[in-house]
């Protein structure tokens, strides 16, 4: 009979992990179930005490077979097994059970102000005043959607504040903005509100959107809601638009990233504590909340965020052009892993009579599909430019021509670039497809 010491060891081991990974895969059932941290609690600790006797049972079978050692003499008694097994599964499951510390601050930035709301939180605020103001002012609409960088956004929108005043926030649930108690309330109808706010604050009738990425669905929701508000609507780098109620894949944002950052990335997305809060995210954001808090998640967040940023840009090396401590945890997964058609839908068919000049900007090398015909059902008298040299952060990476081609556009007159139908990807395009 071979010896089992150091492999009784590595037995019991495994059999604590499976214990600890039951125990957290039922936490996170009782959530999706029931809704409520307690019973979540309970149910995981429910499903780890008969998971422990009955593989502390199995084990002690198989103990009987081989020369007995410390640890399988353990093993093989009725009652001490189990608890022994307990113990070493609780030992293992605070790796999904510890927040950690630490967290994550926004760049600082001067001359911040703030929206107050009726619900007592409050909007983050940067305007950049123009020399000459006499046209509708700029409103920029960050991505993510929980990805805010204002130190870097304001700075880059600030050359269109020309003849126009540029107003960038952080929406609820981002940068310097009030987290939310309930993160179920980063809903689409809430960036409207939050949205008309800023527009009311300007003191202007009428506001140029512009919209990045994720930021191009508010501002298209903000458009089929208050439609006399909008005098022109910029795209910038948009995700696909769930038009009548239909919702598009999400982008894949690892597909612009080289294997060795790819395994880097997903390095630390297994991580138990990462794994498991997603999962009751998934399952349940209010449970989730309770468990792992704002400070918490956005501090991962950020750090995956970080893992990720070369995917923004066409040349790789120009990350540091972009922030990453802005950014909501919450505010960023819970719409999408959530989605609710009722969530002001966006129909094409209402879209369609839009009035107000439309720019799309598409970046050549963006981690984005080139922009499907829903665009174009949506505004059929758009104008869509490719932007070469650029990646999803193109405002950040090309800024010059960005800024040239927002302007002309604005001003009525010839793009810098050359407008294509979108029907055909061009040639010249090096993103996802």
């Amino acid at each position: 009979m071979r010896a089992f010491g150091a492999g009784s060891a590595a037995v019991l081991l495994v059999a604590a992990a499976v214990v600890s990974a039951l125990a957290a895969a039922n936490t996170v059932g009782f959530a999706r179930l029931t809704g409520s941290l307690v019973w979540a609690l309970l149910g995981g600790a429910a499903a780890a005490v008969p998971a422990s006797i009955i593989i502390a049972f199995l084990l002690r079978r198989r103990e009987r077979r081989v020369t007995p050692t410390a640890v399988g003499s353990l093993v093989r008694r009725p009652v001490a097994g189990p608890i022994v097994l307990s113990a070493c599964a609780a030992v293992l499951s605070i790796s999904w059970l510890y927040p950690g510390s630490g967290r994550v601050h926004p760049e600082p930035i001067s001359g911040m102000q703030w929206i107050q709301r009726p619900d007592g939180s409050r909007l983050a605020l940067h305007v950049s005043r123009g020399a000459a103001a006499t046209q509708p002012p700029v409103i920029v609409v960050h991505g993510g959607p929980g990805v805010a960088d204002m130190a870097h956004d304001a700075a880059a929108f600030a050359a269109l504040a020309t003849d126009r005043d540029v107003y960038v926030y952080d929406r609820v649930g981002t940068g310097a903005s009030t987290r939310l108690a309930d993160p179920t309330g980063y809903t689409t109808a809430r960036a409207v509100q939050d949205l008309e706010a800023v527009r009311a604050g300007t003191g202007a009738d009428r506001v140029v959107l512009l919209g990045h990425s994720w930021g191009a669905r508010f501002a298209v929701a903000y458009l089929q809601q208050h439609r006399d508000h909008v005098a022109a609507l910029v795209l910038s780098a948009p995700d696909e638009l769930p038009l009548d109620g239909r919702q598009p894949p999400p982008g894949d944002l690892t597909s612009r990233l080289d294997t060795g950052r790819k395994a880097r990335l997903y390095l630390r997305l297994a991580g138990p504590r990462n794994l498991f809060t997603y999962a009751m995210t998934a399952a349940d954001p209010g449970v989730a909340h309770a468990i792992a808090g704002d400070r918490e998640m956005d501090r991962r967040f950020a750090g995956i965020y970080r893992a990720s940023t070369p995917a923004l840009f066409c040349d790789e090396h120009q990350t540091a052009k972009v922030g990453t401590t802005g950014v909501g945890y919450y505010a960023h997964y819970v719409p999408q892993l959530h989605f609710d058609p009722t969530d002001v839908p966006l129909r094409a068919g209402e879209l369609s009579r839009t009035t107000v000049p439309v720019l799309l900007i598409k970046p050549a090398c963006d981690y984005l599909p080139w922009p499907s015909s829903g665009y174009r059902t949506a505004f059929p008298r758009m104008q869509l430019v490719m932007l070469p040299g650029a990646g999803h952060a193109a405002y950040l990476e090309q800024p010059r021509l960005y800024v040239d081609v927002v302007h002309a556009f604005l001003a009525g007159e010839p793009l810098p670039l050359p407008t294509i139908d979108g029907n055909a990807i061009p040639a010249t395009y090096r993103g996802t497809r």
